[in-house]
């Protein structure tokens, strides 16, 4: 291994460390704990040396934001390719909200923080988020080419469908929901079944 490479794989590392401190930190607590300070505590070095990996908590939480959404678009793939259309983009409605369900901080830095979008406009940063929503438009065209859906303009399909799944996911994450704990699975089966009887065809 050359000299250069080494370089390269130690400065990785130590990436790596850095953000698997602050994810740990983040999902501990909150977006708070998970100061550059708390951060290099965490790892055991110096503040000054988190910034010659990253500009700022901003670009870390940018990281974080690509870490958590590459988990979600890894679980979709996951899904049978195969079988009836209608029920793979049904299947994958349901997987986005057990999910979140099962990850509400990492759906909060997916969907809801800021600190990511920051850096992708500032930086012009590609958005891994645009990935997962594609997954979305690819069930949903082939819904459509099979008759199976009223509306037929794909792009306004898709962004109904996930606007209908991130205001279920947010308003329990968010604590928005008026049901006992215990009925909200109930209450999340029915809203997904009866809004997918909405706009089937």
């Amino acid at each position: 291994m050359g000299i250069q490479e080494r370089k390269e794989r130690e400065r990785e590392s130590m990436k790596s460390r850095i953000l698997d401190a602050a994810m740990e930190l983040y999902l501990e607590k909150d977006l708070e704990n998970a100061s550059i300070r708390n951060i290099a505590d965490r790892i055991e070095f110096s503040p000054a040396t988190i910034y010659l990996y990253f500009r700022d908590k901003e670009e870390i939480f940018f990281e974080l934001y690509n870490i958590a959404f590459g988990e979600f678009i890894s679980a979709l793939n996951k899904q049978p390719r195969t079988g009836d259309t209608w029920d793979r983009m049904y299947a994958g409605c349901k997987l986005y909200i057990d999910w979140a369900l099962e990850h509400p901080k990492l759906y909060d830095l997916m969907f809801i923080l800021e600190m990511p979008m920051n850096v992708i406009q500032q930086q012009h940063c590609k958005d891994i988020g645009g990935e997962a929503f594609s997954i979305l438009v690819e069930r949903v065209a082939a819904c459509i080419e099979q008759g199976q859906l009223k509306i037929k303009d794909v792009q306004l399909a898709s962004m109904m469908i996930w606007n209908m799944l991130h205001g279920i996911v947010s308003l329990i994450i968010k604590r928005r929901v008026l049901v006992p704990e215990e009925q909200e699975s109930v209450m999340v089966q029915a809203l997904l079944d009866n809004y997918m009887l909405l706009i089937k065809r």
